[in-house]
């Protein structure tokens, strides 16, 4: 007996060594050029080869798992990393995730990267006895890091000028989740959900004649010589998504690289959101001098304006009570991001500020 359990123990021993020595496969749904690959995932894996002894296998553009089967295709073991896990597109299953895109303003990339890291961080119970990293991935078997978030997303047009609410009345314009869909249906225009990917041709044959998404997104899906009008000073919110992996593979690594792990995640997320705040002015600044028109709020009529910033007030009020009456803690959830905002220099819509105070 004593044999076949020494046998037994050198087995499991040489099968752990050889799991460890696996590669780990890391998979994108986008192409390098975009942010969260050549600027995120790229950089992660390069680190975490270079001060570990962990390889990998990268996959791109959807070539292994397509935007929103990240999950299953973590649960599988088809991939062992998903960078990103784009939880947005898993409607219903990460549900307070979405809240990053709540309206905001005079918010950046690092500023809602850094109020993500910390809201995965706190330990404020939401509902249950659980925080919300516990609620939303810790639940799932799951491990997760932000990636860096996209910057303030905008309200931009194929040409067609804003003018006046009514100028949005049935309006089509891609909508990208549920969040947005809420916003558009509040500003009056006519929602169509696709993913950026999918909206070029969309966008082109002026089947949609708008999109929200950040202007530092636009060269990642060829949008630079479409779009051509822009409300800025009012974020429609910021998408952020996770770097992922399952318990199972998180435990699988050794004390030490799990440390590297988490530090390197922490550090390339908040890169990846100071190159996103770069590109958003330098998107900008290129497509201006090559005729594109970008409006500040400010600039807008007090029509206007107030028709967005009541909008963006509503959306925080209908995501807040969708999530209760579905049996999530949006309130305590939606609570805790604008404290969290606010911490890092940033505001919210007055009127959803009056409805958080409510008891």
């Amino acid at each position: 007996m004593r044999v076949v359990r020494l046998l037994l123990v050198m087995t499991l021993t040489v099968m752990t060594a050889v799991s460890a020595a696996a590669p780990l496969r890391i998979s994108a749904g986008m192409g390098q050029q975009h942010f969260w690959v050549g600027q995120h995932m790229d950089p992660f894996v390069d680190a975490m080869e270079k001060e570990t002894d962990l390889s990998f296998v990268r996959f791109y553009s959807g070539s292994l798992v397509t935007p929103g089967r990240e999950w299953d295709a973590l649960k599988t073991g088809t991939i062992s990393v998903a960078a990103p896990l784009l939880a947005p597109y898993h409607e219903g299953s990460f549900p307070l995730s979405d809240v990053t895109q709540l309206p905001t303003l005079n918010t950046t990339s690092v500023m809602v990267t850094k109020a993500l890291q910390t809201l995965m961080d706190s330990d404020r119970e939401l509902a249950d006895g659980k925080t919300f990293y516990q609620y939303e991935l810790a639940s799932k078997g799951l491990r997760g890091w932000p990636l860096g978030a996209t910057s303030a997303y905008s309200l931009s047009t194929i040409g067609r000028v804003l003018d006046s609410p009514d100028d949005l009345k049935g309006a089509p314009i891609r909508a990208g989740s549920a969040l947005h869909t809420i916003l558009l249906q509040e500003l009056g225009a006519t929602p169509v959900t696709m993913t950026s990917a999918d909206s070029y041709e969309a966008l082109s044959r002026k089947t949609v004649i708008g999109t929200i998404l950040s202007v530092a997104d636009w060269p990642s899906y060829s949008f630079e010589g479409l779009l051509k009008y822009t409300i800025t000073g009012i974020s429609m919110g910021h998408w952020e998504s996770y770097l992922a992996v399952t318990d199972q593979t998180w435990n699988g690594l050794t004390e030490q690289q799990r440390a590297t792990w988490d530090r390197v995640a922490r550090q390339i997320a908040l890169d990846n959101a100071a190159h996103i705040d770069r590109q958003e002015e330098a998107v900008r600044a290129r497509t201006q001098k090559a005729g594109a028109t970008f409006v500040e709020l400010s600039e807008l009529s007090d029509d206007m304006a107030g028709h967005l910033q009541d909008a963006a007030s509503r959306t925080w009020i209908r995501w807040i009570e969708q999530m209760e009456e579905a049996g999530h803690p949006g309130k305590a959830t939606a609570r805790l991001w604008a404290e969290l905002i606010e911490e890092q220099g940033g505001t919210i819509p007055p009127s959803a500020a009056d409805y958080l105070e409510q008891d």
